[in-house]
């Protein structure tokens, strides 16, 4: 096993500061981790930059210390080893690190090849088997398809083979000849073939998303663009003889019509049976090579703009085409947000980074140890399938199957996650083992990277460790004091009582309830209900249950001024409209009173202040818990 048992949990790299140099030197250690002067000067400018009045360096750390305590805290507590923390770090570290996981080049090359593309169109023939089932499957398959390859290459038929093989059903008419095509239409490996096959000679066996295939180049033209027109259509279609004849005398009629300066979107609306065009006047989406079938295209394109054809046939019917305008191919610049949006669907944007990987793993020395996956397959093979009990034996007897810049990873790692179903035959295993392993490697080759560039890009270091202390921040105050204050109404209610003249009033207010109702009927029944069921904490809850909809009740604490509602019911305001289904409104269980008499009176205020409280006490008894050690000489620095 080459380097024997060993496991390498895979996770979130540490991000620590590189070590100080004499032009980064420690500025403040908190709780014994170092801070380096840039990751200061980095949140002092940023904080500063955020303020209407600039804080002094002297300032800034005295607060930018309390942050690190809190930072500390919260690895103490561990909120950095959690999965979920770990999972939504790592999601944001990655995507700040893309840039740097992204081949440009690559991607510049893809781009100029579409465009290069765009400038011609190819005329091909092919054959398509499907993929099978099963990776076996699928093998067999492309062998049988290179197999066939081999025969026409050896004089066999190229048409016969497509009308005896292909799956693709119109082979059987046209022997698989697609005709003229033009870049964008087709998924990149298919368009690829095409387009770098030279004519007269088939392409190997290719692999699309659906299926197999090989391509044959029958020939090359400069692109001729695209064109816009509108046509009228009568379906032969399904007809028998006197159907298409009458298809022909009435598309013969029309172009009387037409020619004889009738509107052409009128009676395309009228008279087409092309119901998607129809209903538009007639008008097509903008068209180029192999989008439309060849005799419609060749007529399309042998106008002037503005002209009309005769009616002519297709395998659908009769049209009449009226171009409209026509575009060349556009230049690169003008391309280049078509093309990236093309890259996108078609999977082709995904290579620059599936490069850039591979050029790292190479400079990282990943290594997949191909006798020891040959030992977990046999396993696997000889158990019969993949399943809970393979997975406990490599998880108690794990073996390493690979290595990414000296780390390794083992059956630990790769059976870590959940399988997507319980058991998995030998083959599907396989394939699942192999995406995993190269997953895994991935992974690691991001990893090494990323802290990499952490070490050299102070920018990116600052960035990365600016959310990293967020996240950790946020939580553990959440936890120590925000949820805390807001949750504890026992704290709230102490705390009130201890500072009752801090939240005096400056006028009375009405406390109670305003209960609605649908009608004066319903209003008469909450009445009569009231009377004999007095109990206000569960009003609401009361209310709800007898009445369902037809009654509510809502409880308010306002003063003059505050709510329109309690104006008109105890103020002697005017009376307010009454919003939705509710007609009638009244005060129920309430009195007027001159200052809060419960910490709910005055619950915002009480939380913000708690809350303020508990902040104080927590930052003094982080103070008390871990050291603080500020560099005054590097401090200076920044003054």
């Amino acid at each position: 096993m080459r380097k024997g048992i060993a496991v390498v949990a895979l996770g979130v790299l540490a991000l620590a500061p590189a070590t100080a140099k004499d032009n980064d030197p420690t500025v403040m250690t908190v709780a014994g981790k170092k801070v380096p002067l840039s990751e200061f000067e980095y949140l002092y400018n940023k904080n500063n930059g955020q303020q209407m009045t600039p804080m002094s360096v002297g300032d800034y750390a005295e607060l930018f210390k309390i942050y690190k305590l809190k930072v500390a805290a919260a690895e103490a507590a561990g909120i950095d080893t959690t999965a979920a923390f770990k999972a939504e770090f790592t999601k944001y570290r990655n995507e700040l690190a893309e840039p740097y996981l992204y081949d440009k080049d690559e991607e510049e090359r893809l781009i100029n090849e579409a465009y290069s593309h765009m400038s011609k169109e190819v005329k091909v023939s092919h054959v398509m088997i499907d993929k099978g089932r099963s990776p076996s499957e699928a093998e067999a398959r492309r062998a049988t398809l290179d197999s066939l390859r081999s025969v026409i290459l050896a004089g066999g038929d190229f048409a016969d083979v497509a009308r005896r093989y292909s799956i693709d059903r119109s082979a059987r008419s046209n022997g698989g000849e697609l005709g003229w095509i033009m870049a964008g239409r087709y998924p990149y490996a298919f368009e690829n073939a095409a387009y770098e096959t030279p004519v007269g000679e088939i392409s190997e066996v290719i692999e699309s998303p659906f299926g197999y295939h090989i391509v044959r180049v029958e020939g090359e033209r400069p692109s001729r663009g695209e064109v816009l027109a509108r046509h009228i259509l009568k379906l032969t279609r399904g007809k028998d003889e006197a159907g298409s004849q009458l298809a022909k005398a009435q598309i013969d009629s029309i172009y009387e019509l037409i020619v004889a300066g009738a509107d052409f979107a009128e009676v395309a609306a009228r008279d087409s049976e092309d119901p998607g065009s129809a209903k538009e006047g007639g008008m097509l989406p903008w068209f180029g090579a192999g989008m439309m079938v060849p005799e419609f295209e060749n007529v399309a394109f042998s106008l002037e703009n503005g002209g009309i054809s005769k009616p002519f046939a297709t395998s659908y019917g009769y049209h009449i085409i009226n171009r409209i305008d026509s575009r060349d191919v556009p230049s690169l610049d003008e391309a280049r947000e078509k093309i990236t949006a093309m890259m996108k669907r078609d999977g082709r944007d995904r290579l620059p980074r599936k490069k850039r990987l591979e050029q790292l793993g190479k400079e990282f020395g990943a290594k997949v140890y191909d006798d020891n996956v040959a030992s977990l397959m046999a396993a696997i093979k000889d158990h019969g399938s993949l399943d809970s009990s393979i997975v406990a034996t490599f998880n108690a007897y794990p073996v390493v199957l690979g290595e990414v810049n000296g780390n390794v990873f083992s059956t630990v790692n790769l059976l870590a996650k959940p399988m997507p179903k319980p058991a998995m035959g030998v083959a599907e295993a396989e394939t699942y083992i192999k995406a995993m392993i190269a997953a895994i490697t991935d992974e690691m080759v991001i990893d090494t990277e990323i802290a990499r560039i952490a070490e050299k890009d102070t920018d990116f270091r600052n960035l990365l460790n600016e959310y990293h202390d967020g996240m950790l921040l946020f939580e553990i105050s959440n936890d120590e004091v925000w949820n805390r204050a807001s949750a504890d109404k026992e704290g709230q209610e102490r705390y009130f009582e201890s500072h009752r003249d801090k939240y005096a009033w400056d006028a009375p207010k009405y406390k109670g309830y305003i209960v609605y109702s649908v009608n004066d009927s319903v209003a008469a029944l909450v009445n009569d209900f009231l009377k004999t069921n007095p109990a206000v904490d569960s009003l609401s809850s009361q209310l709800r249950e007898r009445f369902k909809h037809m009654a509510r009740a809502e409880r308010v604490l306002a003063g003059k001024g505050d709510n329109k509602m309690v104006d008109w019911l105890v103020f002697n305001a005017p009376e307010p409209e009454m919003r939705g289904v509710w007609k009638r409104a009244e005060v129920y269980g309430g009195e007027m009173i001159d200052a809060p008499r419960e910490a709910a009176d005055v619950r915002g205020a009480v939380i913000a202040d708690y809350q303020a409280e508990l902040e104080k006490q927590w930052v003094d008894g982080l103070k008390s818990k871990y050291p603080v050690k500020v560099n005054k000489k590097a401090l200076k620095k920044l003054q």
